[in-house]
Formats: structure tokens, C-alpha cells, sequence
């Protein structure tokens, strides 16, 4: 057994990867994926030693996973996978080890203008660079991305570049059986007409998996040398790209540039020329957005589009807590997850974790500004809340509030002596 894949398989290795996971599954929005994370734990440390066990042997089975077409905005599916517990600890295992000892990896990983699903990078680094090259001197901008970019990578074309750089036969079949796709739920997607956007087969990696962004990253390594030349700038982040350059004649030729150089991996770009939705072209210094935010010589903000889809997630769960305000007045089968109190914790953890993503962003007026939205909702949200309480005996009251009632506490089975 070779020295990567004993580390694959160590238990320093193991637990770290589900250190990870676990802390992914236990801020999902998803209960069932809480639930799962915490029935895993409760079968420690067994549930790690039979993954060792099995990795060890070189006997582990990956599990099938569930696809979710999740709807977006514009009325198509985006095709997650949800990978169970076991299989997203190697996959974590895979990924932490390789980016550890795989020369070929750092490297690609090292590439200074490369964002996403990167250890220690972030957006707003990628935000901060953009401002440099505009202080340098970059007047003009392209910002796009690439259509169905996961969908279309090549899983083959992936383990060759790959090969020449892992001398271990079993980490490569770990690594290949890691990134494809077997769903328990592909009839039922059938039915619905949606299995043809999962990428079950050659082309496609899942969108969920620890490995995607490694892949990704991987896939346009040769992309990011040859898009950094001719005095042009190229900033990626996944499969959103901008070009900064000093003319309009400079980015367009750099675009032209990145299309033949997708084409030659079977990728495209939105053209800014004819998608005014999906890219954008022009001047730096009347702004652009990128990555959620709207970039200017002076002011960077979260773009209009992030704060709307912020203010649309705010108004369904502010929705969610007016009706059970009045469910829990009324039902005594509510079991506290909806009372006043805990969608009060819920509104202020989404606002964290947003604001956490922008605290980069120096527009104090932007961030004021949806302040004032959020208290005009918290203003009316404590009106309802006041008015049904004066309406309602002490029981509903706890209820609403959240205070639990002691009668409502189920006591434990009685045993007969």
C-alpha cells in the first residue's frame, strides 16, 4: 500500500474529513441531512472504523446518492447530488490528502488568480485583486461564465490529467469510483423528465461533491496560463471569469481568445455582445458586478441582484413566522421549531451568515438600507405577535412565545412492576 493511500486511509485522516462533513451537515438548511449526521455520530467511533476497515481491504462501496433538481430563478433545474455520510467522508478524505501531497495539485491550486475551492481563498480576495488592476491601470472590463460548466466536464479527460502525477493505482480507482454518479432515485427523475440533466455518465461531475471544485480547477489550469497574458488580466473564479485589460479593444480580443480556448475542452462562454443577462462588458470605472458584488474604482457593494435575493429570502421566512404565530395560537401539536423566539433565531443567523459574506463590501449605505428593511419587517412581525398574544389564554401564549409548558413535556413510559 502506498504512502497516499495509507493516508487516505488513516484515522487522523478519516476524522478530519468527518470533522468537516459534519460541520457542513449541521448548518444545512436540510433536516434530513442533520439527522443523518447525527445518527453517524452517535455510531462513533465504529462508523469510522468500518470505513478504515474497508478502505484498508480496498473493499469500500460508495453508496448511491439522491438527485435534487432545485429550481431556479429563471425556471430551469440545477441538478444537486446528495452523497450519504460515508461517502462524503472519503471523498473530504480524498480531497484533503491530495491537495496535501500531489505536486501537480498544489500547483494548480497555487495559481494566483484562481478563487474558488481553494483552502484560504475567498471572494473577497478575488474582489480585492480586481481593484489592483484597476489601479494599475485596467480601465475596461468582460465579466462572464460558463454554460452547464459541471455538466460538461469530462470524468476521463480528468483521471488522464490526473494519472501522470498519482503513481498509486488504488488512490486513482478510489479517486475515479469518488466522482461518478449512481442515483437511487434516477426513476423517479425519469418520470419527471429531469434525469437527463444529472451527469450520470461520462460527462458531468455532481455539483455537492467535496471533489467538484477540484475538478474544476484542474480542468481550467490551462486555461488560467493562457488567459493571463497580452497584458490582460483574467480573474476565475469557478466558472465565472472577468477580464480586466486597458481598452475594450484589449478584453474583447481576450475574449475571443477564451472561447478557443474552452472549445478545445468543449466549453463555451456567455458573450456579453449578445447575453447583456449572463455577462457584461465595458468600462471599469461606472462598475460591473462579479461574484455578488457591484466593483468601482471607489465603492464595492453587494450587487443589486444579491440584495433583492436576499430581501425574497427575508420576506418567505418573515411569511413562515406570521403563519405560525397564528398556527401555534390556535394547534397545540407545534413542537417549538416555529414559535416566535425561533424564528427570530433563524432570521438573525441568515442575516450573519450574509452579512459574514460582506464584510469586505465598504458601502455603509447599501448595508443601511436593508437594515431599515429588516426592521420595518421585525417592526411588523412584533405587532402581529402582540396582537394574537392579546387574544390568547397562558397555554398559547407559551406557545407563540416558545417557552415550552410543562404538560406538554411527554413524560416517560411507564413500566409496569
Amino acid at each position: 500500500m502506498s504512502r497516499i493511500y495509507k493516508d487516505i486511509c488513516s484515522q487522523r485522516t478519516l476524522y478530519g474529513a468527518w470533522k468537516k462533513v459534519r460541520s457542513s451537515a449541521l448548518f444545512s438548511s436540510s433536516d434530513e441531512i442533520k439527522r443523518e449526521a447525527e445518527d453517524f455520530e452517535s455510531r462513533l467511533p465504529d462508523a469510522l472504523v468500518d470505513i478504515q476497515r474497508a478502505l484498508s481491504k480496498q473493499t469500500f462501496m460508495f453508496l448511491q446518492q439522491t438527485g435534487i433538481a432545485q429550481k431556479k430563478s429563471n425556471g430551469k433545474s440545477r441538478p444537486l447530488v446528495l452523497a450519504p455520510i460515508p461517502n462524503r467522508i472519503v471523498q473530504r478524505a480524498l480531497l484533503d490528502v491530495l491537495q496535501r501531497r500531489v505536486r501537480f495539485i498544489k500547483r494548480v491550486l497555487g495559481t494566483p488568480t484562481s478563487y474558488g475551492g481553494i483552502p484560504e481563498k475567498r471572494v473577497a480576495m478575488a474582489i480585492a485583486d480586481a481593484r489592483k488592476a484597476m489601479l494599475a491601470g485596467a480601465r475596461c472590463h468582460i465579466r462572464s461564465d460558463i454554460p452547464a460548466f459541471f455538466t460538461k466536464i469530462n470524468k476521463d479527460r480528468a483521471i488522464e490529467l490526473l494519472r501522470p502525477h498519482i503513481s498509486c493505482a488504488a488512490t486513482l480507482r478510489l479517486f475515479e469510483q469518488a466522482i461518478k454518479t449512481d442515483l437511487a432515485n434516477i426513476d423517479e427523475l425519469s418520470r419527471r423528465g429531469l434525469d437527463a440533466i444529472f451527469p450520470i455518465g461520462i460527462e458531468g461531475v455532481a455539483q455537492g461533491s467535496p471533489l467538484s471544485p477540484l475538478l474544476a480547477n484542474i480542468y481550467l489550469a490551462d486555461f488560467d496560463q493562457a488567459m493571463n497574458s497580452h497584458g490582460v488580466t483574467c480573474l476565475r473564479y469557478i466558472d465565472d471569469f472577468l477580464l480586466l485589460g486597458r481598452s475594450l479593444s484589449d478584453v474583447d480580443k481576450a475574449f475571443n481568445r477564451s472561447l478557443k480556448e474552452l472549445g478545445k475542452i468543449g466549453l463555451d462562454a456567455y458573450d456579453p455582445r449578445t447575453d447583456k443577462a449572463k455577462a457584461s462588458r465595458g468600462t471599469t470605472d461606472t462598475g460591473f458586478d462579479f461574484l455578488g458584488c457591484n466593483v468601482s474604482p471607489g465603492l464595492v457593494q453587494p450587487s443589486e441582484a444579491t440584495r433583492k435575493r436576499f430581501k425574497i429570502k427575508l420576506d418567505a421566512e418573515f411569511a413562515t413566522a406570521s403563519h405560525a404565530l397564528r398556527y401555534n395560537a390556535k394547534h397545540r401539536d407545534g413542537d417549538g421549531k416555529y414559535s416566535y423566539s425561533s424564528a427570530l433565531y433563524r432570521i438573525d443567523r441568515i442575516i450573519l451568515g450574509w452579512g459574514k459574506a460582506f464584510t469586505f463590501c465598504n458601502s455603509s449605505q447599501a448595508m443601511k438600507a436593508l437594515d431599515d428593511f429588516v426592521s420595518k419587517k421585525l417592526m411588523a412581525l412584533e405587532t402581529e405577535k402582540n396582537a394574537i398574544l392579546a387574544k390568547s389564554d397562558s397555554e398559547a401564549r407559551r406557545r407563540v412565545l416558545g417557552v415550552r409548558l410543562l404538560t406538554d413535556v411527554a413524560s416517560p413510559a411507564h413500566t409496569p412492576a
